[in-house]
């Protein structure tokens, strides 16, 4: 039997990993008599674990003591890496972080460095006992993780490998179908086995398909841009879009490292990137981004962790335009050029490049808002100048705009002036692109190409459409909304809808949605309707409206789960068989009923309630001057009035 503190703390989200215990009388025995700490995966880990493991050996006792540690281990001790109990199993690496599992970059953004969450190797440790006692007064801890310890047993050793060693030899941990032997010629004839092979907790990103032995652009630096040193960094701790240092940081290059999650929200498996960012370069190496998809992550190896990826980070063997090719959001603007031989053979001519891409959601806002540019035919020579504004033949990177202050000017290859900005505070600065009329934000930047850069952008320049204020204005659905916002004088609601160099996403409740809300609250609406407090109509539109972002239906069917307003947050959640959207503040749900109405610098989508409650309506303070408070009484009267004659 486990020792009564024990089986008391495990028993009820955990009997599942008791269970898987008990068939091991050994550990059980520690478990009564020494000081131990265990990390129990909860019953329903165990089910996703067998799930995937369906083999009757899945959960083995030598997994099961890989659970278990012989010491008696706190959290205030992380972080730091402990041998388990079976010791032909590499490390368990003990890690903190001031993000939680389901943390997003604009949550983790709020965090604090004393929000601490613990974890070990991938597992997420929910709940902590740290006070338990053996019969012999031994200390043991108990920490209950939401992931079975993934673990490798060596093949052909009674010790685990170390980086180095996999590499060379797969097969050690049944890996054989991997070939990773490029890559290690390319670690041997640059020197480096020691980094691999060095004790310590580092972080090494394999690519399975690595160019043949010999190709000089595979230099040390590149072999380094693999490399995390002193930090075991698992999946789940590498955070995403966090930025790392590697090995190559030594202020002559530097690169730096992230991961990047672009996993749809319906789909099964997750889809992440590894994505390297070269921000200072010398003459043999240039400045941009690269990505490399992560095949198989979490390999724990004696020093550390090993992920395997597809391809060399930070080596730009790639064209732009087989990057434009390859990147499914990029095909209406890859399938215009491809329209346009000269284009494409200039694109050649020229070494140096910075391609602006729209995206298709770019193409898809601008049909919605200018009926002119539907009708152009996409080999006439109008579309071959819109091109032409997207192309600018120098190098522009992120980086060299901080040198020059943020903000450069070039002529496009049309003559048409770019204006390049990086606008926000390290490191959370974006680029945005002003050009034709049209200011555009970069959702991604920075691709280094081997034959120039390109930057991901959300507007097509050139073709200036309304902003959202004008497309509110406009919308028949929408009228109680618009004349809500123009309550305050000059400077109403609806004002900061012009702002063109914000991306905006607009809940705006449809008439119907008022005439509801006017129904269930009558005063409340009354209040509203007498445009004598612009507060209160200003805080419920904020609720309705965020400023961190454009996202379309697609987005919100997809990917995201919440938005920030600037009063509040919205809970999104898509129906995935109607494929309906609902959104939902503090218990209230409304529907979208009509979806991308896009303005030059946001969308709105139409829902079917007014996101407010009673309380939003209690005034601090009474109107000031005589002639409000004389339209009050008579409002008061004309109601008492009406009730009484109708």
């Amino acid at each position: 039997m486990l020792s009564n503190e024990m089986l008391y703390s495990v028993k009820k989200v955990v009997h599942r990993f008791k269970e898987w215990v008990e068939k091991d009388e050994i550990l059980v025995l520690l478990m009564k008599r020494r000081s131990i700490t265990v990390f129990a995966p909860t019953n329903q880990a165990i089910a996703a674990y067998v799930e995937k493991n369906p083999n009757p050996d899945a959960l083995s006792r030598a997994l099961a003591n890989y659970h278990a540690s012989p010491a008696s281990i706190k959290r205030d001790q992380f972080p730091f890496s402990t041998n388990s109990n079976e010791g032909k199993f590499a490390p368990l690496f003990l890690t903190i972080r001031n993000f939680g599992p389901s943390t997003s970059p604009t949550q983790a953004a709020r965090h604090s460095e004393h929000d601490k969450y613990y974890y070990v190797n991938n597992a997420f440790i929910i709940e902590s006992r740290e006070d338990l006692q053996t019969s012999e007064r031994d200390s043991q801890v108990v920490h209950i993780v939401d992931e079975v310890l993934a673990a490798y047993n060596p093949t052909s050793s009674s010790v685990p490998p170390n980086a180095l060693e996999l590499i060379s030899n797969p097969s050690l941990y049944e890996l054989g179908n991997l070939d990773l032997s490029n890559f290690l010629q390319h670690i041997r004839s640059n020197r480096l086995e020691s980094v691999f092979s060095q004790p310590g907790q580092n972080t090494f990103f394999v690519p399975s398909k690595a160019p043949l032995p010999g190709a000089p652009e595979f230099d040390q630096y590149v072999v380094k841009a693999h490399v995390v040193r002193n930090k075991a960094l698992f999946v789940r701790t590498l955070g995403d879009k966090k930025k790392y240092e590697t090995l190559a940081f030594d202020g002559t290059v530097d690169v730096e490292l992230s991961l990047v999650n672009l996993t749809s929200r319906f789909a099964q498996d997750k889809v992440f990137y590894i994505q390297t960012n070269t921000v200072k370069n010398d003459a043999a190496h240039k400045v941009g981004k690269v990505l490399s998809r992560l095949t198989l992550a979490n390999i724990p190896v004696k020093n550390g962790v090993i992920h395997i990826i597809d391809k060399p980070l930070m080596l730009m063997d790639m064209s732009i335009r087989d990057f434009l090719r390859n990147q499914s959001k990029l095909s209406r603007f890859y399938k215009m050029l491809e329209r346009h031989a000269d284009i494409i053979s200039e694109l050649g001519r020229n070494p140096h490049k910075t391609i602006l891409a729209p995206d298709d959601n770019a193409f898809e806002n601008l049909m919605n808002n200018n009926q002119n540019f539907s009708d152009i035919d996409e080999s006439s020579e109008e579309i071959k100048k819109l091109l032409r504004q997207h192309i600018v033949f120098s190098s522009v990177s992120s980086t060299e705009l901080k040198k020059h202050g943020g903000y450069s000017v070039f002529n496009s290859s049309g003559g048409v002036p770019v204006g390049f900005r990086l606008i926000g505070t390290e490191p959370n600065t974006r680029l945005t692109v002003e050009s034709g009329g049209v200011n555009a934000t970069s959702t991604q930047s920075d691709f280094g190409a081997s034959d120039g850069i390109l930057h991901i952008v959300d507007r097509v320049l050139g073709m200036p459409f309304k902003t959202m204020r004008e497309k509110l204005r406009t919308q028949t659905e929408l009228k109680e909304t618009f004349k809500i916002g123009t309550q305050g004088g000059t400077a109403n609601w609806n004002s900061k809808l012009a702002d063109e160099n914000k991306r905006y996403t607009f809940f705006a409740p449809s008439d119907q949605a008022w005439v509801q809300f006017s129904k269930e609250n009558p005063s409340e609406f009354k209040q509203l309707d007498t445009e004598l407090y612009p507060p209160i109509s200003r805080s419920i539109l904020d609720r309705h409206l965020s400023a961190k972002g454009q996202f379309n239906k697609k987005d919100l069917l997809q990917t995201v789960k919440k938005v920030d307003t600037i009063q509040g947050e919205l809970i999104i959640s898509p129906d995935p068989t109607t494929k309906e959207i609902f959104v939902e503040w503090e218990g209230k749900k409304a529907k979208i009923i009509k979806s991308d109405i896009y303005g030059l610098n946001g969308v709105i989508h139409v829902i079917d309630q007014v996101l407010a409650k009673k309380r939003d309506f209690k005034v601090s303070g009474a109107p000031t001057t005589f002639a409000n408070c004389l339209m009050i009484t008579i409002g008061l009267f004309i109601s008492y009035f009406t009730a009484k004659l109708f």
